[in-house]
């Protein structure tokens, strides 16, 4: 089977699992290839339509140089937003690249067109073109979800998307109200009949199923896959060792991009930790607060939980290798996601045996089951997520034990890069 898919670039996060999906076709013997708009990794299997002789650090430089000019182009043109709602499609009309270009790069006709994350690549007038140019089957993968919104990429409570995105809540400039539904509108007059939605999560799947432009599609719902040969359990003394841990620790782990990110819910986790001292420093309490550390990844400092009461391991932005450690010294991992499709996190932790504490939201909602994978609160309250890091705390070292081999259990048996793969190609 021949497969393309299309991606921005394969560098960043999202862009590395589009990378894997096409790894994962490779290896089973299809023909596959990952084409990007752009990137310097040489990674192969990936072609770039423009390579950059740079890596990814000028990338981001000239990412934050292009926000700069955006920025001060804002400032003569208002086009004011609620950042937590990421509406970053401010024109779907623009059209970045023509469905015969793409297909000219790529040295086979394919079967099956996959769409990953592709802002600023790709818009639905080139996928409809890509449709009927080589009558494959276009398959949209939600890395969250811009592709069924009219720009937004978390939606939230929001349920402009089930019609036509008017009155958007993300765009705060009353003359520019009306880019989400004229996103939309375009969307719906492009998207390909053929066109079919992947989620990974139950929480995008019903999103999908409620909104105007895949209501009345093929919808489909996979588990996302981690590499279960490098994401496993390991020797969690000398995990502990390497971050400088005493063995007796009862570890939290907890890791995000921007502590300061609303939707990632640090305030959320930081307000469950004040609940909690209070009755860890109670006699009666099975765990005292002196028992417990907090391993804190990320590339801001975590100033916020500094200074108060928990013992810190400031671990920093983690690489690959140094992240499967961390899971492995942790007992449990946090995750207090307000708003998200994911967090990989989560998929990352049960596939290494780490059990997780997380809010009823994302993939947590398919992954954990309270007592067996973990302990899922309830959204938004706080008081709750106290009540799962109490639970989680007092479980003993046999109990823990039980509840990472059901996480790795239940990995093995439907996250594996074979499984998805099979199941995937099923369906095309």
């Amino acid at each position: 089977m021949n497969i393309l898919n299309l991606a921005t670039t394969d560098e960043n996060a999202a862009g590395v699992a589009c990378r894997n999906v096409n790894d994962m076709f490779l290896k089973a013997g299809h023909k596959s290839l990952l084409l990007v708009k752009e990137s310097a990794s040489g990674y192969p299997g990936v072609k770039a339509l423009v390579k950059r002789k740079y890596g990814t650090y000028i990338h981001s430089f000239r990412g934050r140089i292009e926000n700069r000019l955006s920025i001060l182009y804002r400032k003569i043109k208002p086009f004011d937003r609620d950042d937590k709602y990421s509406f970053h499609n401010l024109d779907e009309g623009r059209k970045h690249i023509s469905g015969k270009e793409i297909l000219e790069a790529v040295p086979f006709k394919p079967d099956v067109i996959l769409i990953f994350w592709v802002s600023d690549f790709i818009n639905m007038e080139t996928a409809n073109e890509l449709a009927g140019l080589s009558n494959a089957k276009i398959m949209w993968m939600m890395t969250d979800n811009a592709p069924i919104t009219g720009g937004c990429h978390y939606p939230w409570d929001c349920q402009g998307f089930h019609s036509d995105c008017s009155n958007c809540p993300a765009i705060l400039t009353p003359g520019s109200k009306k880019t989400a539904s004229r996103n939309l509108a375009l969307k719906k007059k492009f998207i390909p009949l053929n066109a079919e939605i992947m989620s990974s999560s139950d929480s995008d799947y019903q999103r999908a199923k409620s909104s105007a432009l895949f209501r009345d599609k093929t919808i489909h719902k996979l588990l996302a896959p981690i590499d279960e040969t490098r994401f496993k359990p390991g020797d969690k003394a000398a995990a502990r060792a390497y971050f400088g841990i005493p063995e007796n620790k009862k570890v939290i782990f907890y890791g995000a991009n921007a502590f300061s990110d609303p939707r990632k819910g640090g305030a959320n986790f930081l307000n469950a930790l004040n609940i909690l001292k209070e009755t860890l420093r109670q006699p009666e309490s099975k765990c005292k607060l002196s028992d417990v550390l907090l391993l804190l990844a990320g590339k801001e400092k975590p100033v916020h939980f500094l200074d108060i009461g928990y013992d810190v391991k400031e671990a920093g932005y983690l690489n690959e290798n140094q992240l499967i450690t961390a899971y492995q010294a942790a007992d449990f991992l946090v995750s207090p996601s307000l708003e998200d499709s994911g967090p990989m996190m989560v998929n990352q932790s049960i596939v290494c045996g780490t059990p997780m504490l997380a809010f009823n939201i994302g993939v947590a909602m398919d992954l954990i089951e309270t007592g067996v994978t973990g302990y899922k609160a309830r959204l938004f309250d706080d008081q709750d997520l106290a009540n799962g890091l109490k639970y989680m705390l007092e479980l003993s070292a046999e109990e823990l034990q039980v509840m990472s081999a059901n996480c790795r259990k239940f990995a093995l048996e439907h996250m594996t890069f074979a499984e998805y793969t099979r199941r995937l190609i099923a369906l095309f």
